[in-house]
């Protein structure tokens, strides 16, 4: 029996491998499918997941793909697993006699991609790779509008991304060669859909790729030819502003497909006449606004049901298992764009090398120079080391000679390593190897999760936590510096006085959102375990930390709204904040005089900068913006309107507070100021300082 006979007249039944952030859109696109039932979900870590997630009612789940295949017998799977376990799930899939979708990228090598195409073809089965840009609204409307232009002359396909630090699985760490690996497919098949959108059907030469620049860092600029049409690409993790679009330029006239703004805009003719010059940005601007606004509608009404395209082109593909009607996506466009991105792939490991090699030699030199460590007092682990406040603190120790070792999950690239520091891989969120603790007499806590939900919160801050102190207890290392946050406390307004070390942490975390909640339960699980274990503690909770070098302004400074940047607060205010290099000498005088310091420091600058102060140092880099400052009674009057338009619009989602949100907090500096005067005296003669001066014995631990 074939497949498609297999499959017709009943409901499917469809598995999905994988249960990550884009498995679950998957998943919601299934629901919306009538020909179509979700049996089954498989992942490696289904069981730590199934906690934290919703899975639909109903399903089954395992943690073995060929459990689930030999116990299900889906009718299709979806392959929303890691990248790099694509073509040897496809495989174990058709072996087992079910269709396939195939997240991109659909395979990593065109070797890979032919061996899963002709077991596809042997096997009388259908595959599907994830082009779902192609069924998306602007894709949609290009293809009916494409013959307006005439003769193609020049396609254009252009992807600015944000990077981010976690892959899609949301453990591990990301470079952005990986990224834009992982991004690559959809610009690709892009470029190659409309640059052979006229001959399609009859077959061809492939697209030649005749030039490849690219920078591993974060951009790929590749020049294809197509018969006589030119194709441009352009994958940027650097370009500003974000944008995806499409370009066609024909000899009648020109398409801007935009799949940020879900926008087509046509200007069709010549317009080679006066008359057309002066009406064609007239009618630019117009569709562009109209469309536009129309867009923006109907996402915040929800009329878009789940991840744009992804509905579509399951919904196509589920037709053509029941048909005898070709795929949409046919076989050689799929390889033709995994032939495409490998090379690309090759050019960019090429050069990540090349960079990776210069990169080492300057560090190794820097090392050099370097003084001998003094490893008489034990050495320091950081955790956390590779981020902002984690990086400053290595480099801040290194100074010091204390034999300095971060632990991170993936070791950083060479032009991000402090040097003399040592690095050493492991997973907070897994058991730590002893090794990472080896000859370590102090651990510096840095990490915490900073995005995403509950489950992430879980494991990157509460279990990295319990993890790092018992792999401490086990090697027998005694000192622990926690580095909380000032958001786990309640506010002034709650306790009726200012904020000090003193004030208790807030009861309704969850409340606060899953950054906070996290804070605040790693924070109290990091004192009951130190308890348990012996293991002394000292808790930094820093305000909010900035890089006056490099400023970003904090959230609750106020936002960026296209050109403008709307400070809440007036001018002369002060903003309570800390600079992360400040925090960093004040945790190295933590590290070095352990014994003597504070139990819990509420780390704020003392001489906190007014608003102006920080507006001045953001329009030094961002001359562009252009600033309006708006008094906090606007937004304590405006709140509860906010809170109701909220409940309208997201009616399952608790509102924000705007007015809480940007509220001033009232703090007491005391300590924070007696800690930051002294630490860098303490730190050049060696003597103890908390204990010789005066302070309130509250502080004293």
């Amino acid at each position: 029996m074939s497949a498609e006979e297999r499959v017709t007249g009943k409901k499917m039944r469809v598995a999905v491998f994988g249960a990550g952030k884009m498995a679950f859109h998957h998943i919601k696109a299934i629901s919306l499918q009538e020909n179509a039932d979700l049996v089954a979900i498989a992942d490696p870590n289904i069981d730590t997941i199934r906690h934290s997630n919703e899975f639909p009612p109903g399903v089954s789940l395992f943690s073995s793909a060929e459990d689930l295949l030999s116990k299900m017998k889906p009718d299709i799977v979806h392959i929303c697993s890691p990248p790099d376990t694509h073509s040897a799930l496809a495989e174990l899939a058709l072996r087992e006699g079910a269709n396939l979708y195939v997240e991109k990228p659909f395979a990593m090598s065109i070797r890979d991609a032919t061996n899963i195409i002709a077991l596809a073809e042997e096997s009388g089965l259908r595959i599907c790779a994830g082009h779902q840009l192609l069924f998306e609204e602007p894709s949609q409307k290009a293809k009916v509008l494409m013959g307006k232009l005439g003769r193609i002359v020049h396609v254009e396909s252009y992807f600015s991304f944000k990077p981010v630090r976690r892959s899609r699985d949301g453990r591990t760490a990301i470079s952005p060669l990986d990224q834009l690996v992982d991004i690559l497919p959809h610009p690709v098949y892009l470029l190659l859909h409309f640059m052979k959108f006229f001959s399609r059907q009859n077959g061809g030469d492939p697209v030649q790729l005749r030039a490849i620049d690219v920078n591993p860092t974060g951009d790929v600029h590749g020049n294809l030819h197509y018969r006589n049409v030119a194709g441009n690409l352009v994958v940027t993790l650097e370009g500003r502003p974000i944008e995806s679009y499409i370009k066609v330029i024909g000899t009648n006239g020109s398409l801007h497909a935009d799949f940020v703004r879900g926008t087509v805009v046509v200007l069709a003719g010549p317009g080679t006449s006066g008359i057309s010059k002066v009406i064609n940005p007239y009618s630019q601007s117009w569709q562009t606004i109209s469309q536009t606004t129309r867009s923006l509608w109907k996402r915040a009404f929800k009329k878009q049901k789940s991840y744009p395209g992804l509905a579509e082109i399951i919904r196509s593909f589920y037709k053509n298992l029941t048909s005898d009607e070709p795929m949409e996506i046919s076989n050689e466009a799929i390889l033709e764009t995994v032939s495409v991105c490998e090379k690309i792939t090759e050019k960019l490991k090429d050069a990540e090398a090349e960079e990776n090699a210069r990169a080492e030699a300057k560090l190794n030199h820097l090392e050099t120079q370097l003084p001998l460590l003094d490893r008489t007092r034990g050495g320091v682990l950081i955790t956390g080391g590779t981020g902002m406040l984690g990086k400053a603190v290595a480099a801040e120790l290194r100074k010091q000679n204390w034999p300095t070792r971060v632990l991170a999950r993936a070791i950083p690239h060479a032009s991000k390593r402090v040097p003399g520091v040592e690095y050493i891989r492991g997973d907070l969120g897994e058991e730590i190897s002893l090794d990472a603790v080896k000859d370590i007499s102090i651990v510096v806590h840095c990490a915490a999760e900073t995005v995403g939900g509950k489950e992430a919160h879980t494991r990157n801050s509460i279990e990295a936590t319990r993890n790092i102190l018992t792999a401490m207890a086990n090697a027998g290392v005694r000192k622990l510096i926690h580095i909380s946050s000032i958001a786990v406390l309640k506010s002034s307004r709650e306790t009726g006085a200012p904020v000090d070390e003193n004030t208790p942490i807030i009861d309704n975390s969850e409340e606060k959102g899953p950054y906070v909640w996290g804070k605040v339960e790693s924070e109290r699980l990091a004192r009951t375990k130190c308890k348990e274990l012996g293991v002394e503690i000292r808790v930094i909770r820093p305000g909010p930390l900035v890089d006056y070098e490099a400023f970003e302004a904090p959230g609750r400074l106020g936002r960026e709204i296209g050109p403008y940047f709307i400070c809440v607060g007036r001018r002369r205010d002060r903003f309570s904040l800390c600079d992360v290099f400040l925090a960093a000498k004040v945790i190295q005088a933590y590290v070095e005089k352990f014994e003597d310091m504070p139990s819990t420091l509420n780390l704020i600058e003392p001489d906190a900068p007014s608003r102006a102060d920080l507006i001045s140092r953001l329009l030094h880099r961002r001359p562009d913006l252009k600033v309006y400052y708006i008094p906090f009674v606007f937004f304590r009057t405006l709140s509860p309107l906010m809170k109701l338009l909220q409940r309208l619009i997201w009616p399952r989602k608790k509102p924000l507070d705007i007015g809480a949100i940007f509220s001033p907090e009232n703090y007491k500096y005391d300590l924070a100021a007696y800690i930051v005067h002294h630490a860098a005296q303490s730190l050049n003669n060696k003597t103890s300082y908390v204990k010789t001066k005066t302070l309130p014995t509250t502080y004293i631990s």
